[in-house]
């Protein structure tokens, strides 16, 4: 299970070394990586992409909505390479989408990692803590 956050650095080619504190979790040398619901980019295990993929694609065509999400969720969806320096290249059109730069926060999120743009983090960390009682609270987290 993915945990914490871990603060990093983008090279020069777009690439990110997984750091040792997510590697594990990664059974295998392909992962995803796809658009996020909130601005950055989620890197999927391969197996717990399948499961979502399997749940997406599961919707149904005939309603607009369903048909929506399936398009935005696969067309913004890349297969990724570890390699064997334990880095992943993350794919130019989800980099321009949420606007990630060289300096990166790494999120645990259970079972998959965010990856964003650290002054857009920052910014988002700041109201999100400030809200953080009253939102567990709306939502019978208590």
């Amino acid at each position: 299970m993915f945990y914490g956050q871990k603060d990093l650095a983008i090279d020069d080619k777009s690439r990110l070394v997984l750091p040792s504190l997510f590697r594990d979790e990664f059974k295998g040398p392909i992962c995803y990586a796809s658009l996020g619901m909130d601005g950055c980019i989620e890197v999927f295990p391969e197996e717990v992409y399948l499961e979502r993929a399997k749940k997406i694609t599961s919707l149904n065509d005939f309603d607009p909505k369903a048909r929506q999400v399936k398009r935005t969720f696969l067309s913004n969806t890349f297969s990724v390479q570890i390699d064997s320096h334990n880095r992943i290249l993350l794919p130019k059109p989800l980099a321009l989408k949420t606007k990630v730069g060289k300096k990166v926060v790494v999120v645990g999120m259970f079972d998959h990692l965010e990856i964003w743009d650290s002054d857009i983090f920052l910014k988002n960390q700041e109201n999100a803590e400030s809200t953080f009682s009253a939102d567990a609270m709306e939502l019978n987290l208590n």
